[in-house]
């Protein structure tokens, strides 16, 4: 009989710890680009900060989410989100520093 794999009840723990690292990463994100957007890019040290902590997390949570591919445990679906979520900070990041080199 073949099982649904997204109707896993187990889901992999380093997997929920990525999506919550994702989710505060584009959020600190996000509180980045519209904090300098709002000093017209001459912000405080605290608007860069919250940009690498961002990325860190980002980073940090993309090793968690590896972790949670290598692990047995179940959460495919999970998994997809945690990876996703801690991508886009980081393509985000890099995107706006290109603008920023270019213009």
């Amino acid at each position: 009989m073949l099982r649904n794999a997204y109707s896993v009840k187990s889901v992999s723990s380093d997997a929920v710890i990525s999506c919550v690292l994702g989710g505060i990463s584009i959020l600190c994100m996000t509180g980045a680009v519209v904090a300098s957007y709002m000093y017209s890019g001459n912000g405080p040290a605290v608007v860069g900060l919250l940009g690498i902590g961002s990325l860190i997390m980002a980073l940090s949570g993309i090793g968690f989410s590896v972790a949670a591919w290598k692990s047995q445990d179940g959460g495919f679906l999970m998994k997809r989100i945690a990876m996703i979520l801690n991508i886009l900070p980081l393509v985000l990041a890099v995107i706006l520093y290109i603008v920023g080199w270019i213009v």
